[in-house]
């Protein structure tokens, strides 16, 4: 399925990205389920369409200060659900997070003796003290759906109204 993928994004991925073509098909040896993530994870990444969390996250390295790789493989399925666009920073250090977060929705870095600092819409929002890194971060991120949820609804009422 890699290899797949990685051959997919490449075709598909230069053509888009050249303004060529408006279909997108991927084939995989998977589901078919996975082949239509594959090809909206292609979209995010070409920033030509905008559905779901867009999970911004660092390679492994020694200044990590919790486990980025199992953090963001755990949160990917947590919040597979949510089509609300957003973009969650997930990052293992105090080197390179605050500059990450500061262009997401919410950004969580790891800082040492397990106190990692969360952003909300860039800026320091709180410290998490050990915890479930997880369960912390789906809970901030189905919250800052439902807020832009509520928010576009609310949006397009006033459009509606203002029609009327």
């Amino acid at each position: 399925m890699r290899t797949g993928t990685v051959k997919s994004s490449i075709g598909l991925g230069s053509l888009l990205w050249a303004g060529i073509g408006d279909t997108v098909r991927v084939s995989l040896s998977a589901e078919p389920e996975e082949e239509v993530r594959v090809g909206f994870e292609m979209l995010k990444a070409l920033g030509l369409r905008h559905r779901g969390v867009n999970i911004i996250s660092c390679p492994s390295c020694a200044r990590q200060q919790y486990d980025v790789i199992r953090t963001v493989e755990a949160l990917e399925k947590r919040v597979g659900h949510i089509t609300t666009p957003m973009t969650v920073s997930v990052i293992g250090c105090v080197v390179n997070g605050p500059g990450e977060a500061r262009e997401t929705d919410i950004g969580f870095t790891g800082g040492g003796a397990n106190n990692h600092q969360v952003y909300v819409a860039g800026v320091p929002h709180h410290r998490l003290k050990d915890g479930n890194v997880v369960d912390h971060l789906v809970a901030l991120i189905e919250k800052k759906a439902a807020e832009i949820e509520a928010a576009k609804a609310a949006d397009e009422q006033r459009h509606r109204t203002a029609a009327e």
